[in-house]
């Protein structure tokens, strides 16, 4: 009897968590409608030899920093003006209130397609929080995500993306 109760409260309880993930069928088609204005600006051809081809990876000497665009774009800028965009491969809800990617990398000094990360903030550094007296720590973080490929992009483009993404 107790073991019935148990799985109807865990059904519940699950039932609950879905209602309130649950968008509404506006908020839901304002995102498809969001997804597909960027597909759009992102479908323009570049010319390869003046901004490169699509990657599968970026070492880590191509780039100098990131910013979250939204929760499934993220800017990577680089050396000389280059810029790419990387899709991910799912949302990644806590992208836009950190600072700091701690990637689970399987390429050495670089990220690559598939790679997991958290975003994590600089205030959660383990040296921060307990430096001089200790060295070590763990990193304060949110959940998992996973990088898509890099994709080249213009400033024109990553503007444009701006601007949908304001607009909504």
């Amino acid at each position: 009897m107790r073991a019935i109760k148990f799985v109807i409260f865990a059904i519940v309880i699950a039932l609950l968590l879905l209602a309130g993930c649950a968008t509404s069928p506006e908020a839901e088609s304002r995102r498809q409608a969001i997804q597909a204005d960027i597909e759009s600006i992102l479908s323009v051809p570049l010319d390869p030899a003046e901004f490169g081809e699509t990657k599968r990876c970026l070492s880590d000497n191509e780039y100098r920093g990131y910013q979250a665009l939204d929760d499934r774009h993220m800017l990577f800028e680089g050396r000389r003006g280059k810029q790419w965009i990387n899709t991910l491969r799912s949302p990644c809800h806590d992208l836009r209130y950190g600072h700091v990617l701690v990637v689970r990398s399987y390429s050495g000094m670089r990220m690559c397609e598939r790679d997991q990360f958290q975003v994590a903030d600089w205030f959660d550094w383990p040296w921060y929080r307990r430096w001089p007296w200790h060295w070590g720590g763990t990193w304060s973080t949110g959940m998992t995500c996973s990088l898509g490929m890099f994709q080249p992009v213009t400033e024109d483009q990553v503007e444009e993306i701006r601007a949908v993404l304001r607009s909504n």
